[in-house]
């Protein structure tokens, strides 16, 4: 575990994180937009210590299902595409196998 230096409304924590740097900078630029569009024209706010770490770990834990919402949902996408292919190729082998009713000297 190491110490990561973020900065919220202009003032710098340290936080002990096995997390990326970059991964808990995002976290720290999504927490402090939420915080300015909660409280519009202020420059800086001073939140106690367990108040900022539970925050940054409520966004932690959106930025995680948010990603794994998103392959989720890649995933059951591909899944459907699969089974439309699926469905469209025993529909055009079907089709070949099934002569047309004109073909057959069948009408109506």
């Amino acid at each position: 575990m190491r110490r990561v230096k973020i900065n919220v409304f202009n003032n710098d924590y340290f936080i002990k994180t096995d997390a990326d740097e970059e991964y808990v900078s995002q976290i720290a630029d999504y927490l402090e937009k939420k915080l300015k569009e909660a409280s519009p024209g202020m420059d800086s706010i001073s939140a106690p210590r367990p108040f900022l770490l539970a925050t940054l770990i409520i966004a932690d834990d959106y930025f995680k299902l948010k990603r794994d919402f998103e392959e989720f949902k890649n995933r059951a996408e591909e899944r459907s595409k699969s089974l439309v292919e699926m469905l469209d190729n025993s529909i055009k082998s079907i089709e070949t196998f099934i002569p047309q009713r004109e073909e057959r000297g069948e009408k109506g």
